[in-house]
């Protein structure tokens, strides 16, 4: 049969389209059917900043959240649970063929359409989501994740494990800020490696730059990470016990770290999870499950020295306050709390060839105790995620592609900026700067390649803006560096060189109110950086005596903590070598950033863009503002200017060529080249105003290449539901045909069953009868004996008594053997046939011929033709035997009708001929017998 050719595209809109019963074609698109409002910005009638705002709008108060512009997903934070992530909803996301163009904006279809891609295309893929403080990209990012999870799901618990990751890093890397109860102070990388079939294999996670400061010092109304809080209220009675804790709900109150005035401050809601939920994601690494106490240990090490306080003032010798509090610290740490004591209290300080004891100040001690504590926690952090990446690992098949989720720190502002929040800006001056080339510079290039006119088209580009901060020698990080390097260095002369290198670019200014602090106008805006501080934080010092100290503690744990790595340090850490130059917390991070950049720009790229829509965390609060300036800083209004003039997608002649050809007829194929593209979007119903033919690529509209890819997969699946008819088929005669087998096996082996049961009745009916005929037999041998018995006994009372019957024969007996050989034969049944006993031929006639008739006492013939006179029942008289007559019948003379009953004495028969033994046989078991006129051998008994 011909391949069935899926239907041409629709030109009509899709409410005209609604409209048309008689119209086979498919819809163009059905943006505005999804919801209130386009969800596709790139088919809005303007372009204008307020038609984006009031649509993006008017989504927003209708609960639906995400919108598209091309390659772009808008994300709006609700700041409350919408029922958008049901798994009715993941199912029906998964089970499409084109997300895209079949279902409404969402996180789910823009990581279906990655996993796609990676397997129609053979690339990898990656997302980047991005935005400012507290506009939702860390949930963004678990949704992502889930969907990925679930579609790549490989048969083992692995993507429990990757699911089970993100309460872990949340607590650990996650904290309470001015604009976000759930910001990330770390920026994190998750690569999900997959096999060439689709099946996650492992997957790899890569942080950057975690926030230490955060950990001795918060802005009013911060708070530390999470995991502080959540370890300190949740420690069961034991723990407690043994970590020291108060005992109460006044133990979270009791550490300076946690920033409480009192516990009621905390709200619990707002944590990823609680310690139960915690500790069961602890025992799902399985790296980590046995490592639970003593990360614990750790934190509560932590809390103990944000308590640690000394006495005297500025530059007073440090003394410990609370001699307790140490004492407390070195218990959970395993070490001596005199030496933990003298090593933070005092330096030692080599002199010549000496090395001599300086006490420190109460300032420098502070810090050695804040260096202590954040070098702790951040070690920690790093172990963690090393644990966790062990358990990740890829297993099985060789990984062949990968999806990457960039979940990076958002654009931050705070009343005080440090270097932590100019390096996170930084990052995402970088995102940004790669957005506007995958979005602006690429496209346009091409274009110009292909001679393609499209118009104008105007975008910012944050280029510069990066040179100001990152360029070699003379940018802002690079300078700091350098100043690190000298021993004189401090942070207002490094201020100094960078107001006298950038006075006159267009990004950088002076503040002349404060000659300490400098600013950069950055896309989403003007931030005000402290310069007091950067090169402390750069350096990130520890004193040495401690990290000895730690080495050699009796804790394996803390040893690991603080050991020696021979590979690579990971990013955000400070690695000093014997060489002269000394390398910081910032050449690690950028670094790590120009690696990131480099893995992102090897795959295809896929953004989403999260907002928030005030700055209060409100649900149900839109505010033109905040969003205005989100929409355009971020450049969502200039990427939908840009689609709407241009043409996102651009491929190959050959190569759209060989992937649609099934979708249309073929003569529409026949051609090549630029001709047979004409030629081939015509027949798939695509309008010349909807794509354009460069000289060796094509460019097409927004939404084209989604139909077309649409189309493909409906052409693919009809092929394969074809397929799967005919393999069910097959296997379904298959089956049929063991089934009617085994039906025949059951068949027979039932017959086989029942025959052999038949067998078995029958053979215990033979077994009854033989019995039965055995018991009869036995039975009538009982009767003999008896009869013998009574005529013996009869005889002998007769004797006694005078009587003596027949004079020849009353004393007489016949034989013993006879009467036992007549005995045997009536037991068994059979009777002799062979020569009768020579003995009993050999004796007198009288013994051979003599047999005592008895008539039946009271019994008559069931025939009464004629009455036969019964026969005394004395036995023998004196004239001889009694004759039994009987007179023939007149219907058939000479035959004998009827015989009474008689007994004959079981004992003469062996004395009888041969010949007469079948009828005397009968006269004893029947009672009756047919005699002829004449029987030979018994002519002298029946003629008498």
């Amino acid at each position: 049969r011909k391949p069935r050719r899926a239907p041409p595209l629709c030109q009509d809109p899709p409410s005209a389209h609604s409209c048309a019963p008689g119209c086979s074609a498919m819809p163009k698109a059905a943006y505005e059917d999804w919801g209130p409002g386009c969800s596709e910005l790139s088919s809005l009638k303007s372009a204008t900043d307020k038609a984006l705002l009031d649509n993006t709008e008017e989504r927003y108060k209708a609960g639906n959240i995400y919108t598209r512009s091309g390659r772009l997903l808008l994300a709006v934070n609700p700041y409350k649970k919408l029922p958008l992530y049901t798994d009715e909803t993941l199912q029906a996301y998964k089970s499409s063929l084109a997300p895209q163009v079949e279902l409404p904006p969402h996180v789910y279809a823009v990581a279906a359409s990655a996993h796609s891609g990676m397997l129609q295309n053979s690339m990898s893929q990656s997302v980047i989501i991005s935005g400012e403080s507290g506009a939702g990209k860390t949930e963004t990012a678990k949704i992502l994740l889930e969907y990925l999870a679930e579609v790549s799901c490989s048969g083992s618990d692995l993507h429990k494990r990757v699911l089970k990751t993100n309460p872990i890093m949340e607590s650990f890397g996650c904290a309470k800020t001015v604009w976000n109860n759930n910001s990330s102070r770390f920026g994190k990388f998750l690569t999900l490696q997959f096999s060439a079939s689709g099946r996650m294999q492992g997957a790899f996670m890569k942080t950057y730059l975690l926030e230490k400061s955060r950990i001795t010092s918060q802005l009013p109304g911060e708070q530390n990470y999470h995991v502080l809080y959540t370890v300190a209220k949740g420690l069961s009675s034991a723990q407690r016990t043994e970590f020291g804790l108060p005992k109460g709900s006044d133990a979270v109150e009791s550490f300076k770290l946690l920033n409480l005035k009192k516990a009621g401050d905390v709200k619990w809601a707002d944590f990823p999870c609680d310690f139960k939920e915690l500790t069961e994601a602890f025992a799902v690494i399985p790296s980590l499950n046995d490592k639970q106490s003593s990360c614990w240990r750790v934190i509560m090490a932590v809390l103990y020295l944000g308590n640690l306080s000394f006495t005297g003032q500025g530059e007073d010798d440090a003394k410990v306050k609370d001699p307790a509090v140490v004492a407390a610290v070195a218990r959970l740490l395993s070490c001596e709390t005199a030496q933990l004591e003298k090593a933070i209290c005092t330096q030692n300080m080599k002199a010549g060839l000496d090395w001599i004891s300086k006490p420190n100040t109460v300032a420098y001690a502070s810090d050695v105790k804040n260096a202590l504590t954040k070098a702790l926690y951040s070690r920690l952090f790093d172990y963690i995620v090393e644990m966790v990446n062990v358990s990740l690992e890829k297993s099985g098949d060789e990984m062949r592609y990968f999806i990457g989720a960039v979940d990076i720190f958002g654009f931050e502002c705070f009343p005080t900026n440090s270097l932590e929040q100019l390096c996170i800006n930084f990052a995402n001056e970088k995102l940004q700067k790669m957005f506007t080339q995958a979005v602006f510079e690429s496209v346009l290039s091409e274009y110009q390649k292909e001679g393609i006119d499209v118009g104008d088209i105007t975008y910012e580009d944050n280029k510069l803006l990066v040179e100001l901060i990152d360029k070699p020698a003379t940018g802002i990080l690079s300078l700091l560096a350098e100043e690190c390097f000298f021993p004189s260095g401090s942070d207002a002369s490094w201020l100094q060189k960078i107001k006298s290198q950038h006075a006159k670019h267009a990004n950088f200014s002076e503040e002349r109110l404060d000659r300490t602090a400098f600013t950069i106008s950055h896309y989403p805006g003007k931030v005000t950086y402290q310069s007091t501080g950067f090169l402390e934080k750069n350096k990130d010092p520890l004193s040495q005596d401690l990290v000895v100290l730690m080495q050699f503690s009796d804790d394996d744990f803390v040893k690991t903590l603080f050991e020696e790595k021979q590979s690579t340090a990971m990013a955000g850490s400070v690695r000093r070598f014997k060489s002269a130059k000394f390398v910081g917390l910032i050449d690690g991070f950028r670094t790590s950033l120009n690696q990131l950049v480099k893995t992102l720009e090897g795959t295809k790229t896929h953004f989403i863009r999260c907002v928030k829509p005030n700055m209060d965390k409100k649900p149900d609060n839109f505010v033109f503002d905040v969003m205005q300036r989100q929409l355009y800083t971020s450049g969502v209004v200039q990427a939908v200017q840009a689609t709407r003039k241009g043409f996102p997608d651009h491929l190959p002649f050959a190569e759209l060529l060989s992937r649609f050809e099934l979708v249309v007829p073929k003569s529409a194929t026949n051609k090549k080249g630029a001709d047979g593209v004409r030629a081939l979007l015509s027949s798939a119903g695509v309008s010349d105003k909807e794509f354009r033919i460069g000289k060796t690529k094509v460019f097409l509209g927004v939404g084209v290449l989604d139909q077309l890819e649409q189309r493909r997969m409906e052409y693919i699946a009809s092929k394969v539901l074809s397929m799967q008819m005919l393999v069910r088929a097959y296997n379904a005669r298959k089956r049929l045909k063991l089934l009617r087998d085994e039906k025949a096996r059951a068949a027979k082996a039932k017959a086989e069953a029942e025959a052999a049961a038949r067998a078995a009745e029958e053979a215990a009916r033979k077994e009854r009868e033989a019995a039965e005929a055995a018991a009869q037999r036995q039975e009538r041998a009982g009767v003999v004996n008896e009869q013998l018995m009574s005529r013996r006994g009869r005889r002998r009372r007769s004797s006694r008594s005078g009587q003596t019957g027949c004079r020849r024969h009353s004393r007489q007996s016949a034989p013993r053997q006879t009467r036992r050989r007549a005995t045997a034969a009536a037991q068994s049944g059979r009777w002799p046939t062979g020569q009768h006993d020579r003995r009993t031929a050999t004796a007198p006639p009288r013994w051979r011929w003599c047999c005592r008739l008895q008539a039946a006492r009271g019994r008559r013939s069931r025939r009464s033709d004629e009455e036969v006179r019964p026969q005394a029942a004395d036995g023998c008289t004196r004239r001889g035997l009694h004759k039994a007559r009987a007179r023939p019948s007149s219907a058939s003379p000479g035959v004998v009708r009827e015989l009474p009953v008689v007994d004959v004495d079981m004992w003469l028969l062996p004395c009888f001929p041969p010949t007469s033994h079948t009828w005397l046989r009968d006269v004893v078991t029947r009672g009756a017998v047919w005699l002829p006129p004449v029987h030979v051998g018994v002519w002298g008994i029946v003629m008498g």
